[in-house]
């Protein structure tokens, strides 16, 4: 992986949800809002005066911080890295104790992902602007227009400051690496003209970002120590193969199929399928990790 790995991971103080990881939500997504819903049907000032507003939703209870929840997430990681994945059983137990223990559920692992999930809304609506505008119009909206005509990968490394939110923490590193990993995938993805993007193209390039977002985050809170205490290069190139097999097959299994027709969809509706395919992606690799 890129610039995010080498760090000591969270201590068992770290809340279970930090503050900065769940403001996915604020801002407008890049690209505009897209097609509107019509609300005329519910419109309340055509009801009978009888409408009341609904109450605004409390504040999730925050879970207790567990001493230690790290800890057997870790191990895990740090045997199966050593055994160059052999022993898939740890790998899978890893992952599952950091959604579990690490952060209290899937949910919990969904809103520590902050700015990927940010920046995986933000990708989903620039690809709804190149398949609803095309690529010389979107390119045109963030003052990219000189990137007009270059090759494809050029033109999605120029958009990273679009979609990624600059900044200088692990999170937004996270975000970051995460899209400079898929724009290393674009030739395994077939994407060759961004002017006639297939449904299966633009899947494609969403799962893989959240995918490598999803394994970033592993590295950084249960995987660096395990990672880096392989002695043997060709081993530890295996283990990271093989848990990136493992996490895109989740991810892809959890994918809606609105994904595919991004460009009907407006902005409250893309953070919905965001957020919906982290969590049922961190519900799966929790599940998984019982099923060995």
């Amino acid at each position: 992986m890129g610039t995010s790995r080498p760090t000591k991971g969270p201590s068992p103080s770290t809340p279970i949800v930090p503050t900065w990881s769940d403001d996915s939500d604020k801002g407008p997504i890049p690209g505009g809002d897209g097609p509107q819903p019509d609300t005329t049907e519910d419109d309340p000032s055509a009801d009978d005066g009888q409408h009341q507003p609904e109450p605004a939703p409390r504040a999730p209870i925050k879970p207790p911080v567990l001493p230690d929840r790290f800890r057997t997430a870790r191990s895990n990681f740090t045997r199966s890295a050593g055994s160059g994945g052999q022993d898939r059983d740890a790998m899978r137990r890893g992952i599952r104790d950091y959604v579990r223990n690490g952060t209290g559920g899937s949910g919990g692992a969904t809103r520590r992902m902050g700015s990927a999930r940010s920046a995986a809304a933000g990708v989903l609506g620039v690809l709804r602007s190149i398949q609803t505008d095309g690529v010389e119009a979107t390119l045109s909206k963030f003052n990219l227009g000189d990137l007009a005509g270059q090759p494809i990968d050029q033109i999605f490394a120029g958009l990273t400051d679009v979609i990624c939110e600059p900044g200088g923490n692990i999170n937004d590193s996270i975000a970051t690496d995460a899209w400079i990993e898929t724009i290393t995938e674009l030739d395994q993805l077939g994407v060759d003209d961004l002017d006639s993007l297939s449904s299966e193209q633009i899947e494609g390039i969403f799962v893989s970002f959240i995918a490598h977002s999803i394994e970033t985050r592993l590295y950084q809170d249960i995987g660096s120590k395990g990672i880096q205490s392989g002695k043997d290069t060709d081993a530890v190139r295996a283990f990271e193969a093989q848990l990136k097999d493992y996490i895109f097959r989740a991810v892809s299994d959890s994918v809606p199929s609105d994904v595919s027709s991004v460009g009907n969809l407006n902005d409250a509706e893309i953070r919905s399928v965001v957020n919906q395919t982290y969590q049922d992606a961190w519900e799966l690799l929790e599940i998984w990790g019982d099923e060995e």
